[in-house]
């Protein structure tokens, strides 16, 4: 047998997995206990320092096979988030729907204008602002899992942060039209490739939400241990999926977690959250988030990402302050939830190759502009939304207003 060469050995997935958990967990507790920041911060902090663009102990082609546990926790999150929609009750809370809307238009238009005028131009700019609306669910169902949040503030919060992210998949789809067509590309291309990503994602949701609803109906409510697996493996299915057949997984999970909740028969879907069963996952997607992130796109962007960040958080707290009574809120609730509302969706990263085919020339700016965004959100918007819950009186521990 003959001995490796310790100059030859080189890490493997499994290997990479192993370090991305084992780091993020000590990262996050330093991060809790000696910064007192979320844990995510200490995540993605890691991920920064021991990423491509900094230590490279993980280099590119690592974080690219490590991808599929990134994946699986972006579904599973995004899955949650869906479950928190109740369209019936959203009948009766109109009010609720209305603001997100308003939220998430205002959002568009303001950073629209905002990176237009800074001449990234039309079809670059509205794809940034579409994916600007967008509230990340994993970043909030981590924020409020760690700090056992719960009230008017956090359920208020849980269905905006998916609503907004229904409308922000929809509106990078057609950006994504505008763009081709403005570029005079094919009409299979300008119109029927984002009809299909709409469209075919959200019947792909719906389709894998009548099938968990019926599995989970058909196991019966004692199989709760079975329940939870069976899960777990149909969103990895789901995920898979919609990979193959070049949907949206993102729109496509939000749907199928809404329909679990809205079908006939979905109170048989286990409840208690799939998420703590997935923490594994979670800490894996936010260390590789970190590690995806460069700081010589911050360089460049740090400026305007700085201020989208502000403008977004801003927009939030005005809209939702103004809004609060309509939503059974005081004023300092409403401004607390529209602060909550700050985190970026890292998802919008998995939309980044769309994005970049369509653009051409511009492609450069808008990866660098994106990703200094991301970075930016990833570090300081978790620390917002902790600190707006716990201002709302709603954290463990927190002193109710």
């Amino acid at each position: 047998m003959t001995l490796p060469l310790w100059h030859n050995l080189m890490l493997n997935p499994l290997a990479a997995f192993g370090i991305l958990l084992a780091l993020g967990v000590i990262g996050g507790q330093i991060a809790v206990r000696v910064a007192r920041l979320p844990a995510i911060t200490g995540y993605i902090v890691t991920g920064l320092i021991i990423g491509p663009y900094n230590l490279n102990l993980l280099n590119q082609q690592l974080l690219n096979e490590a991808s599929l546990f990134v994946q699986l926790a972006l579904g599973i999150a995004l899955f949650e988030a869906g479950r928190r929609v109740d369209l019936r009750w959203l009948r009766v809370e109109k009010t609720l729907l209305a603001t997100t809307l308003l939220y998430c238009l205002l959002v568009f238009g303001t950073l629209f204008a905002l990176l237009n005028g800074n001449g990234f131009g039309a079809p670059a700019s509205l794809m940034l602002a579409a994916l600007g609306m967008a509230t990340s669910p994993i970043v909030v169902l981590e924020i409020v899992r760690e700090s056992r949040a719960d009230g008017q503030v956090s359920e208020r919060l849980l269905t905006a942060t998916a609503l907004s992210s229904l409308l922000a998949m929809a509106g990078f789809a057609l950006a994504l039209s505008y763009t081709h067509l403005s570029a005079d590309h094919s009409v299979e291309d300008g119109i029927l490739m984002p009809g299909w990503l709409i469209l075919g994602s959200v019947a792909l949701g719906l389709v894998a939400g009548l099938v968990i609803t019926q599995l989970n109906r058909w196991l019966g409510g004692h199989q709760r241990e079975a329940q939870r697996v069976l899960l777990f493996g149909l969103i990895a299915l789901l995920v898979g999926a919609a990979d193959m057949l070049q949907l949206l997984a993102l729109l496509a999970l939000l749907v199928a977690g809404m329909s679990t909740r809205t079908l006939r028969h979905g109170y048989t879907v286990s409840e208690p959250g799939i998420l703590s069963l997935s923490h594994v996952f979670t800490v894996a997607f936010f260390v590789s988030a970190g590690a995806h992130l460069s700081p010589q796109a911050l360089a460049s962007h740090w400026q305007l990402a700085l201020l989208c960040l502000i403008l977004r958080s801003g927009i939030g707290m005005l809209v939702w302050w103004l809004a609060a009574r309509g939503n059974g809120l005081s004023r300092k609730q409403g401004a607390w939830l529209g602060l909550a509302l700050s985190p970026m969706n890292s998802g919008s990263a998995l939309l980044l190759g769309l994005g970049i085919v369509s653009l051409g020339e511009a492609a450069a700016s808008f990866s660098a502009a994106l990703m200094a965004a991301l970075l930016i959100n990833e570090i300081v918007a978790p620390v917002l939304t902790r600190l707006a819950l716990r201002l709302a009186g709603e954290t463990a521990g927190a002193s109710h207003a």
